[in-house]
């Protein structure tokens, strides 16, 4: 089954699907944990982005320590998969990354 037609090449794998085509709002694939993960980037018009990568890692601790998860359809593109978490996390214009499965985490809001 093919959800998406990938219109961009965001991403470890070079497949992103650009939901309003001007690259505000990204739906990356991140295939490992299952084939079909995708994590969501949104991007403001300064170039600051938020990251949500889902069950891309269980949180912060997984791509700090490179932790991939016990459960994997693919080992190896999901290791590629967060190095590229990794990678877009530390990167300055990362406002902040989020999991679904982060117990560190705590509601809030914040702007940028």
């Amino acid at each position: 089954m093919n959800l998406y037609d990938w219109n961009d090449s965001q991403g470890p794998f070079g497949r992103s699907y650009d939901l309003l085509g001007d690259k505000s709002i990204e739906l990356i694939n991140i295939p490992g944990h299952t084939a079909g993960l995708v994590a969501t980037k949104i991007t403001n018009s300064d170039g600051k982005y938020f990251l949500y990568y889902g069950d891309g890692g269980y949180g912060e601790k997984s791509w700090k320590e490179m932790v991939t998860s016990g459960i994997s359809m693919d080992k190896s593109a999901q290791k590629k998969s967060l190095e590229w978490i990794r990678k877009e996390s530390l990167d300055p214009n990362c406002v902040r990354s989020l999991a679904c499965h982060g117990i560190e985490e705590k509601p809030e809001v914040f702007e940028f």
